[in-house]
């Protein structure tokens, strides 16, 4: 009998099966060769592979942790747009940042640290101001000036109201998307405010520490229509505490200061102490090149990626 190949995208995976979703909207489960495991390769959540559909009768030689039966097995892994580490997923398209116009405090250091993955990674980033119906509108527009010469997109939402939600869902189509920002931002009630029936559990926030209780424990695409969009539910990005950039990389994943060196005395400057800096003359007159925050939260970075490299080194 000839063997029968599909081409489908990993969106769950469990003690070794994957659920994987097809073109035409149905999906099965599968197991991975062993070959994978020679050649060193584990299947990501977001990957596209090629599998084999088992014959008729062994389709019940193997079941997934939650009953199922293996109903094919990957045999090939295509290659991949990014990979990311924790989680462990593949070819996402666009992260939106998360912040709260209200509480938690934003952590701006943090949208900063997620921009530049994105940059690295060839990720399409967008800016998600939540919960506008909790302030007022001139901080919110504080937080936008944060980033407007990025020309990163910057939506003013609320999961509360539905304010901004019609253009933020535009750009769920056809695309892998994630959600990062701080606990307690809202990025569950977006997620069940964008997408009717997907139900996910929101946690409240902490009165006494203001830090959000994780509602999510495992990782896995959730699909979304026949375009081929998908939203990955994920406990968290704590792939965020293993970004270790150098310091001349950090300057060049900053669109505000790219290309800014050329008017600057030397070649590679990271515009933080040099003699001669465009950027350090520009950030004293009318008219800076990035927002005077966002300037001295790169400084930091790039201090700490200095440092970083002098205590590897030693």
């Amino acid at each position: 009998m000839e063997k029968e190949y599909k081409t489908g995208r990993i969106i769950k995976g469990i003690g070794g099966f994957y659920t994987v979703l097809l073109s035409d909207g149905t999906s099965c489960v599968c197991k991975a060769r062993g070959l994978f495991r020679k050649q060193g390769v584990t299947p990501l959540i977001g990957d596209m592979a090629e599998i084999e559909l088992n014959s008729a009768q062994s389709k019940m030689d193997g079941r997934a942790a939650d009953g199922a039966a293996a109903s094919g097995c990957l045999s090939r892994i295509l290659p991949r747009k990014n990979e990311l580490v924790r989680p462990a997923v593949s070819n996402i398209d666009r992260l939106f940042a998360v912040i709260a116009a209200s509480r938690p405090q934003p952590d701006l250091l943090l949208i900063d640290k997620l921009l530049l993955l994105c940059e690295k990674y060839g990720i399409e980033p967008i800016i998600v101001i939540n919960k506008c119906d909790e302030a007022e509108g001139a901080d919110i527009e504080a937080l936008r000036a944060e980033y407007e010469k990025t020309e990163y997109p910057i939506l003013a939402v609320s999961a509360e109201t539905g304010e901004g939600l019609a253009e933020l869902r535009q750009r769920l189509a056809g695309a892998v998307i994630c959600l990062a920002g701080q606990s307690a931002v809202g990025k569950s009630s977006l997620l069940n405010a964008l997408i009717p029936g997907i139900k996910l559990a929101v946690g409240g926030l902490s009165e006494k520490t203001e830090r959000g209780r994780h509602t999510t424990r495992h990782t896995e695409l959730i699909p979304l229509d026949e375009t081929g969009g998908a939203v990955l539910d994920t406990p968290g990005f704590s792939f965020l505490e293993t970004l270790e950039l150098d310091e001349a990389e950090i300057r060049l994943l900053y669109p505000e200061l790219r290309g800014m060196e050329e008017g600057c005395r030397f070649n590679g400057c990271l515009h933080v102490s040099e003699p001669g800096c465009c950027v350090k003359k520009a950030m004293a007159g009318k008219h800076p090149p990035i927002h005077k925050n966002r300037y001295e939260r790169y400084i930091r970075l790039v201090n700490e990626a200095i440092e970083r490299r002098k205590h590897k080194y030693d």
